[in-house]
């Protein structure tokens, strides 16, 4: 079974078994739909979860699991990840892409490979690809068509534009 992370829980809210979630998914209302499965990552295993109840509240998301509905059953997923199947992911549209899809690639200024895509990060501005250098350090790109050339899946690289600085 192939996970793709969603987001975090970060807190408990209320008393009656929600979890805050910041969370890293598009489609929320879809993705937290009741009868919907979660994956909960507790060391190197994942409790399996059904959605009972998801709301909004000052930007958070609220997730209540089912048969949870007390504070003292959901402390013990504070700082954990959330995960769904892959397979429950629906096609993206073109042009976009899933975090999973993209960790791991080389990334290439010319004929050079620069680094390797480690995570991206979303901002306010932009998305950014966080790339690991030979040399151990990161660099952030902007996720943007200026400076990602080309994502090729098929071929599995990322041209970045050779802009002195940008790395």
């Amino acid at each position: 079974m192939k996970l793709v992370y969603i987001g975090k829980i970060v807190n408990t809210w209320g008393l009656d078994g929600y979890v805050k979630v910041i969370s890293d998914t598009d489609f929320k209302a879809e993705r937290y739909d009741q009868k919907n499965i979660i994956y909960i990552k507790t060391g190197s295993d994942y409790d399996k979860q059904q959605i009972e109840s998801y709301k909004l509240s000052k930007g958070y998301d609220l997730l209540r699991f089912k048969g949870l509905t007390d504070i003292n059953l959901v402390e013990k997923y504070k700082g954990k990840e959330l995960y769904v199947e892959k397979k429950t992911i629906k096609g993206q549209i073109e042009g976009e892409y899933h975090i999973d899809q993209i960790v791991g690639l080389p990334v290439f200024q010319g004929e050079m490979e620069v680094g390797v895509v480690k995570d991206v990060r979303s901002y306010p501005q932009s998305d950014y690809l966080v790339v690991l250098k030979p040399d151990g350090k990161t660099a952030l790109i902007p996720f943007l068509d200026e400076f990602v050339l080309t994502l090729d899946l098929d071929r599995k690289l990322i041209e970045i534009v050779e802009m002195e600085g940008l790395l």
